[in-house]
């Protein structure tokens, strides 16, 4: 298991198995003057900012088949509407967030660099060759991979289609639902191709053997796009979730990067923006175009 970057900080607790789990932490006592409530103890533990940064740099380090960083295993889950309970259930969607987090930035970024790989003239051969590989890890090379296989379809789609080089806006119609398919070399997004998306709360060390996943009591589970309750259509609804954070120093100096090349190609990429620009830019379309 990944060890945390920074030590974990958690609210003293009653019960002795959270001191023999999280031994050497720092605790802090809880004011006698909180309700010691379900909803109360949930919100303590969301708000602990090093669980949802533990979650997103799990996430960062996994990079191939194994090892998996995932680690709701260290995480108590308990029964009952207690405060005990409630803040645990808080620690575990902040951790889910943060990993969640981690595996959309990386989608942003490969969806950009597969949209630059393939608005090319040789598009068709591209498509043809390259290959998609399934982690089924959550983690960055996830994202990325799953990011890069949906974008190349797009950017082959506006080359042929004479639109201009515009991975943005191809996003946001990703994420609006639209899905192609190129029949001359069976290549496709979404319902068409060999990507299966990531979602929120799912243990990835149990994806490969499709164990059904642990329930929530979170509203509205957190996917690259949601299928609506009544319709064939998807959308990811950034509105309604909260699972962003203020990017972290130490997050943005992994991000703040610019390759030449991507992960999956030797092909040189046109992309002038860093891979945080490229997430800024998705989240806040109206304040940044590149």
């Amino acid at each position: 298991m990944a060890m945390a970057r920074s030590q974990r900080i958690v609210a003293c607790s009653s019960l002795a198995l959270s001191a023999l789990l999280f031994s050497g932490t720092v605790c802090t006592t809880t004011s006698d003057t909180i309700p010691r409530t379900y909803e109360a103890g949930r919100e303590q533990g969301f708000k602990l900012d090093e669980w949802y940064w533990d979650g997103f740099f799990d996430s960062f380090d996994t990079v191939d088949f194994e090892p998996i960083f995932y680690d709701d295993s260290e995480i108590p889950f308990l029964e009952g509407r207690t405060f005990e309970a409630g803040f645990w259930e808080g620690v575990w969607i902040a951790y889910n967030d943060g990993y969640f987090t981690d595996y959309r930035y990386a989608f942003f970024v490969g969806f950009s660099e597969g949209y630059d790989n393939a608005f090319w003239p040789d598009y068709l051969d591209f498509l043809a060759s390259d290959v998609h590989v399934e982690y089924l890890n959550g983690g960055w090379a996830d994202g990325y991979d799953d990011g890069f296989s949906e974008g190349r379809v797009f950017g082959a789609f506006d080359f042929e289609a004479d639109l201009p080089f515009d991975w943005e806006d191809a996003i946001r119609d990703y994420q609006s639902g639209t899905d192609l398919f190129f029949e001359e070399v069976g290549v496709g997004t979404g319902d068409f191709g060999p990507v299966v998306l990531y979602e929120w709360g799912a243990n990835p060390h149990f994806l490969k053997e499709a164990a059904p996943r642990r329930a929530s009591n979170r509203q509205g589970t957190p996917s690259i796009r949601i299928k609506r309750s009544n319709s064939k259509e998807r959308t990811l609804d950034l509105e309604s979730l909260d699972v962003f954070r203020p990017v972290r120093e130490d997050a943005q100096q992994e991000l703040d990067v610019t390759p030449s090349i991507s992960q999956r190609s030797e092909r040189e990429l046109r992309l002038n923006t860093s891979w945080l620009d490229r997430i800024q830019a998705v989240q806040n379309p109206a304040d940044t175009k590149s």
